[in-house]
């Protein structure tokens, strides 16, 4: 996988939890409908970058926005910030 799919992937993932979170506001539910997508692009996400890789992806997309709306931090084993944007996950889950 290119940087340029990955970022169309990651990008599309991230529209999409926008759009879920805008119908769960109108109590409209996609759970049941997704959730068979979600099962295979976490397999192949998975596949790709390994269960680490995945878990990086998943903080990523899921966590790394409270419901505050602050944006968190990830650092390394020497304390330089990780996961800030789309290339740094790129490197952190390809090793690059």
């Amino acid at each position: 996988m290119t940087f340029q799919e990955f970022e169309t992937v990651i990008n599309q993932l991230e529209g999409i939890l926008e759009r879920s979170h805008t119908l769960g506001k109108s109590n409209v539910s996609l759970i049941d409908y997704d959730e068979a997508f979600y099962v295979v692009i976490n397999t192949l996400l998975e596949s790709q970058f390994g269960k680490e890789g995945k878990d990086w992806i998943d903080w990523f997309l899921y966590e790394r926005k409270s419901h505050s709306g602050a944006v968190l931090t990830a650092h390394d084993k020497n304390n330089n910030e990780i996961c800030h944007n789309l290339l740094s996950l790129w490197e952190v889950v390809t090793g690059e």
